[in-house]
């Protein structure tokens, strides 16, 4: 059975259960991956979701494909959505990028690298993506149209493509061990078509790790029970029977910078990000362009563990602190109940400080829009500690002589697909203050003040020590004897609030 551990703690520790997940400690740059040949039996190089269509994503492919290249790895694996709308021209692009990378599938040393591609549902989801757009893209009739719906003929077009036997289960061995590749069909599109008879006759040696592929999110596994596009658990149910297993999926592009991408309970799961884009789960007030994003895995296999590697291609350099499957023991670390119960915070460097001012602007109906505009340091994580995955922002508003009204948003680093060494700096928000409108100071002369707190946050939803502001609202100015005698009141009770800090 198969446990995980980070790479830079001592066999010692781990199996002590003294873990401390998420620590950065990634080698500096993708290359230097090459050098790690110390017993390695086997590297294979993963991307998802690279959903071809417009030339960008043939460049990131290419860029993604050089990089294995110069990793010399054994194989390539792409857990489906080949082609962005499921047609054959798209398929031939994905072709034409790998024969020019790995010309007649051959590497850098000669060596053959096996291609472990497996569609997904843009690529055999039974239409056209993008509907009339694919007419008028390659000014196709609609028979024209059906004839390159790679649907229509997945078999057929697989082979005259590829140049190999297609079937909705493939079967592949890479230097002596086992991929099974689940193509996405719309018949079982959520589970997998010919499994279930493909596991009857298959005996993988109990002794190795094999891998399992397929292009939805096996359910309850990766990134968390409301991830979006999962399957109906089926897969998963019969991949439990096998404890030296470790799946890849794809379909939810979620960042690989998550650390709840790996999972494990009977057997071991990876989500596997888009290369073309990422996303976030919703619940944010920000969203950072995830086209701009690069993503990839690279996986080394020795006798008693594996290393997988997550990939930033736009920066060339790692997102995070590689994470180290062991092929001996019964514990699993890296199940979410675990995670959740032994991570640590992410914190502030020392000396941090969060700046805070209130700024309004014309709202465009005459009245003024309040925001409250902010500014702190990115955690990278890169010091030692673990880098923040989100920021948690909470707003008191304190009314002298009222109420206090509370509001929490969340926002991520607009650099946070992208490697700890990109997103550096100083990170700012602009946080609305329409939800205090009922709150007096925000619109009488009175004054008030307002309390800040902004918090570093892990995955698993720990938060560590807060960096906090204060900031006063400015008055309008006294028009009769009773608004100076508010003013000298609220003057009075703004000292008492600054003297209890």
């Amino acid at each position: 059975m198969m446990n995980i551990e980070m790479m830079n703690i001592s066999r010692r520790e781990f199996l002590e259960g003294g873990v401390a997940f998420g620590g950065f400690a990634a080698t500096s740059t993708l290359l230097a991956f090459a050098d790690e040949t110390n017993g390695r039996r086997l590297r294979i190089g993963i991307l998802s979701d690279i959903h071809l269509m417009e030339r960008y994503a043939a460049e990131k492919f290419e860029r993604a494909l050089l990089a294995f290249r110069k990793g010399r790895v054994n194989g390539v694996l792409i857990c489906g959505d080949l082609a962005d709308y499921g047609v054959v021209p798209q398929l031939e692009e994905v072709a034409a990028v790998w024969e020019k990378v790995f010309p007649d599938s051959k590497g850098l040393d000669g060596e053959h690298v096996e291609r472990l591609f497996h569609y997904g549902d843009h690529d055999n989801g039974g239409y056209a993506h993008k509907g009339d757009k694919v007419l008028k893209r390659y000014g196709w009739t609609d028979a024209e149209r059906n004839a390159n719906t790679i649907f229509y003929h997945p078999k057929e077009t697989w082979e005259r493509v590829f140049g190999e036997p297609w079937s909705p289960v493939t079967h592949k061995k890479v230097r002596g061990y086992d991929f099974v590749l689940s193509h996405h069909m719309r018949e079982r599109h959520n589970d997998a078509l010919g499994l279930d008879e493909f596991f009857e006759s298959f005996k993988p040696d109990p002794h190795k790790p094999f891998f399992f592929s397929k292009h939805r999110v096996l359910r309850n596994t990766v990134c968390g029970p409301g991830v979006w596009g999962q399957d109906n658990g089926k897969v998963g149910k019969l991949l439990s029977a096998y404890p030296n297993c470790c799946a890849f999926c794809g379909h939810s592009h979620q960042t690989a910078v998550r650390e709840d991408s790996i999972w494990q309970g009977a057997f071991t799961a990876v989500q596997v990000p888009s290369l073309n884009y990422v996303t976030q789960e919703d619940g944010h007030s920000n969203k950072p362009n995830g086209y701009l994003a690069e993503q990839g895995m690279l996986l080394d296999v020795y006798d008693d563990r594996m290393a997988l590697h997550r990939l930033d291609f736009a920066s060339q350099k790692p997102l995070g602190a590689s994470w180290t499957i062991t092929l001996v023991g019964d514990a699993r670390p890296f199940a979410h109940e675990t995670r959740r119960r032994i991570a640590k915070c992410p914190e502030f460097p020392e000396g941090a400080r969060l700046e805070a001012k209130i700024e309004v602007s014309d709202a465009g109906n005459g009245k003024p829009h309040k925001t409250l505009s902010l500014s702190f340091p990115v955690v990278t994580g890169s010091a030692g500690g673990i880098r923040a995955y989100d920021y948690d922002v909470t707003v008191y508003a304190v009314c002298f002589g009222g109420d206090t009204s509370k509001a929490t948003r969340r926002y991520f680093s607009p650099q946070c697909h992208f490697a700890p060494s990109v997103d550096t700096g100083m990170m700012q928000v602009s946080f609305p203050l329409d939800g205090f409108k009922k709150w007096c100071a925000l619109k009488s002369p009175t004054g008030g003040a307002i309390h800040v707190e902004v918090r570093p946050r892990e995955i698993f939803g720990k938060t560590g020590r807060a960096l906090e502001a204060d900031v006063m609202v400015v008055s309008h100015g006294a028009k009769t004897m009773a608004d100076d005698a508010r003013m000298r009141k609220a003057e009075a009770q703004q000292h008492e609030f600054e003297a209890k800090g």
